[in-house]
């Protein structure tokens, strides 16, 4: 994956490089290494987003039901998977 790829999945997602880190517990300074420092980006990275990208064209396909049968546990499970998966992870909160 290069740089021009991870940041247009990043904007694909509506993330942005802190998003990605909180979510897969990178430390926040690693995308500037892969970016400033020649780092490579690490193989699972392209899957990691790869499958998140799937998720979130699912989950846009199927938003509006194409059937009443849509309606039940499918329609859970893309709303639970969308919160999970998608939704840009929230900073700690200083309580």
């Amino acid at each position: 994956m290069t740089l021009e790829e991870f940041d247009a999945a990043l904007a694909a997602l509506d993330w942005k490089a802190v998003d990605f880190c909180r979510a897969t517990g990178l430390h926040r300074n690693t995308p500037s290494r892969w970016r400033n420092e020649g780092v490579p980006i690490p193989a699972w990275v392209p899957q990691h987003m790869g499958l998140l990208l799937d998720l979130k064209r699912l989950h846009a396909a199927h938003v509006v039901p194409a059937s009443p049968k849509g309606e039940g546990w499918f329609m859970q499970d893309l709303a639970r998977l969308h919160a999970a998966y998608l939704l840009p992870p929230r900073a700690p909160s200083d309580d």
